[in-house]
């Protein structure tokens, strides 16, 4: 990558937001920034994905999120490995500084030569390991880093096919309205059409998405009543937006499922909810980060809390290279084989 790393310097320190700015067209300038609309989000993070999607390096697995689960289970298992499903981990235990064993909910034990977290980076700091081994560095991510935010999900099945739109579209609302405590001007709509797996001939799922603000949604989690209050009228007012822009779909719901930062929360446990762990900025892309932890032996973690911009293939790629290490200590060949 030496070659590049003029080009990627320069435009990593570019945001989207400050590029939109050079466009002379007003439509431009305001639409580009939407692309990818998270603060001062880095230019070079938009152009390598936009590069992996043009060399059909990147894309969306058909089938969705889980049959993409089952396949790296069904790798893992063909492997040899075990899997123990509904079995959290509570306390990664140590001795004389060594990760040597965890203690799971239930209160068993699994000893292991080499203990790997890719669970949730703040749980295993600071509850797993009892805030045992955090040093400055650590503390400063947890108390200044900025994090993907939180979000709110709202999913619909429409018996509708949505033919000839394209997968994404987005489009300014006629006139600002308040959903989860926030004021919105714009709704961005997923269309899945293009996954036969998802839906019925003649049906689709949408999906609209908000970015959203976690202790509101702590606070009112406090209150049942008041949070599935709250979740039917964000699902009413997901509905009625979308069916300005296409007239008859309120009819056409047949299925509604409302995802707020403490489903998140529930399913991952991320610190916060947030859905890929520490935001790319202008700041933050291309920064290191250890997947060891100062003092503690035959311990590593992996996944979106060590590897800022969080995402499948970083996750992926810090399981990969954590691997790596490991051979490289025991003086072993890192070697991969596709199955």
């Amino acid at each position: 990558m030496l070659p590049f790393l003029r080009i990627m310097r320069k435009w990593k320190k570019i945001s989207v937001q400050d590029f939109a700015k050079r466009f002379s067209d007003p439509f431009l300038r305001q639409a580009f920034p939407l692309t990818f609309n998270l603060p001062d989000f880095s230019m070079m993070a938009m152009l390598m994905t936009l590069a992996w999607m043009h060399k059909k390096s990147a894309g969306f697995p058909i089938g969705g999120s889980l049959q993409f689960s089952r396949a790296i289970e069904q790798r893992y298992l063909d492997l040899g490995g075990k899997i123990h499903y509904r079995s959290p981990v509570s306390k990664i235990l140590v001795e004389n500084d060594k990760a040597v064993d965890v203690r799971l909910a239930d209160g068993t034990e699994h000893r292991g030569e080499i203990i790997i977290s890719a669970a949730d980076g703040h749980a295993t700091i600071f509850d797993m390991l009892e805030e045992k081994y955090i040093n400055s560095k650590i503390q400063e991510y947890y108390d200044k880093l900025p994090i993907f935010p939180p979000l709110v999900q709202v999913a619909l099945g429409v018996a509708r096919s949505f033919e000839g739109l394209p997968h994404t579209v987005v489009y300014p609302l006629k006139e600002p309205v308040t959903i989860a405590g926030q004021e919105r001007k714009w709704v961005s709509l997923e269309i899945y059409n293009f996954d036969p797996n998802l839906a019925p001939p003649g049906k689709t799922v949408l999906k609209v998405m908000f970015s959203s603000d976690y202790d509101y949604w702590k606070r009112l989690r406090q209150d049942p009543e008041r949070y599935k209050a709250e979740k039917k009228q964000i699902a009413d007012q997901v509905i009625t937006l979308l069916n300005q822009r296409f007239p008859g779909l309120a009819d056409q719901v047949e299925i509604c499922d409302v995802a707020t930062p403490m489903t998140w929360e529930r399913y991952t446990d991320n610190w916060r909810a947030s859905f890929e762990g520490w935001l790319i900025t202008t700041k933050t892309f291309g920064m290191r980060m250890s997947k060891t932890l100062s003092g503690l032996r035959n311990f590593y973690m992996i996944g979106q809390w060590v590897e800022p911009g969080g995402g499948l293939p970083p996750a992926a790629m810090s399981g990969r290279n954590v691997i790596q290490i490991i051979c490289h200590g025991d003086k072993k060949l890192f070697v991969t084989k596709t199955p």
